[in-house]
């Protein structure tokens, strides 16, 4: 999906946030900005947002000589998360559809971004993960996701942010308990960008005891094919239903033409309500 001029604020936005907080004088803050404002200005017209954004994340780990700014944050929210495992699990268990359930807080956990206007706290995690039990999604794709699962023996879960994990691990283990013999890779980045999860991620939340776990290669914050590596394509290539999460990875992969893959994401910011004609904070079922 090609790049909105609306993202470019935001982008800009999140360079300014970063460099306030991690350089110490104005001088150092204003020279990271200008190297992004470059950056921007070069970006090819076809160009998507999450390859865009690996391009300002790589001069900002570069600015600030640190390889995983985010790497504190992450690691919050993943133990954060974690503390919450049990309580959510038993709500799946005791719920009318629990696969519906699970799906819907996997959804959910899709809110721990860090993004270019996050603003976020542990707090307002919980207040989404309970909003989001009340809301609805698309049923008639929902059907489709099911009859899909259950025809099918491979599955690609291409997961988006730390601590979110956490509830797409829910949702595998979900998805295996009523659908038994599938096989499931949980695909990480191949390198710390943003929050986005890492294989270090994975390992930390146990998500290794419900899938196997591998990484596409690439430190872009969503699934751009011909940059990711050669084991990961042919993953996805030979995957019976791919599932993809979070708005970087819908921006990257929709339009590829693949009637397995679906998206999960919320719908978070303005130009995504316009284009799905949603709330903020809708749970977005969507099928290629």
């Amino acid at each position: 999906m090609k790049l909105s001029i609306e993202c470019l604020p935001c982008l800009l936005n999140q360079a300014v946030r970063l460099a306030k907080t991690h350089l110490d004088t104005e001088e150092e803050q204003r020279s990271l900005v200008k190297r992004i404002m470059l950056e921007l200005a070069a970006i090819e017209d076809n160009a998507s947002a999450p390859y865009v954004a690996q391009k300002i994340q790589r001069a900002i780990k570069d600015a600030l000589q640190n390889p995983d700014p985010y790497r504190e944050e992450k690691c919050f929210y993943n133990r954060e998360m974690l503390k919450l495992e049990r309580e959510f699990s038993e709500l799946i268990k005791l719920a009318v559809d629990p696969l519906e359930t699970a799906l819907k807080l996997a959804a959910a956990g899709n809110i721990i971004d860090f993004g270019p206007s996050y603003d976020l706290s542990r707090e307002k995690v919980l207040k989404i993960l309970h909003e989001t039990l009340k809301k609805d999604f698309q049923a008639e794709t929902f059907d489709s996701l099911k009859s899909d699962l259950k025809a099918a023996r491979k599955i690609l879960y291409i997961g988006d942010n730390a601590g979110e994990i956490v509830f797409d691990k829910m949702f595998i283990g979900s998805i295996k308990e009523k659908y038994s013999g599938l096989e499931v890779d949980f695909a990480t980045r191949g390198e710390a960008v943003l929050n986005d999860v890492t294989e270090e991620d994975a390992y930390f939340v146990g998500m290794d005891a419900y899938a196997r776990v591998i990484n596409n290669g690439t430190d872009i914050p969503g699934t751009v094919l011909e940059h990711c590596s050669n084991s990961f394509q042919k993953v996805f290539n030979e995957a019976d239903v791919i599932i993809a999460k979070g708005q970087g990875n819908f921006e990257s992969l929709y339009g590829i033409g693949r009637d397995n893959l679906y998206y999960i994401f919320l719908c978070k910011c303005n130009l995504f309500m316009e284009r799905c004609g949603a709330k903020q904070n809708d749970i977005m079922l969507m099928r290629e």
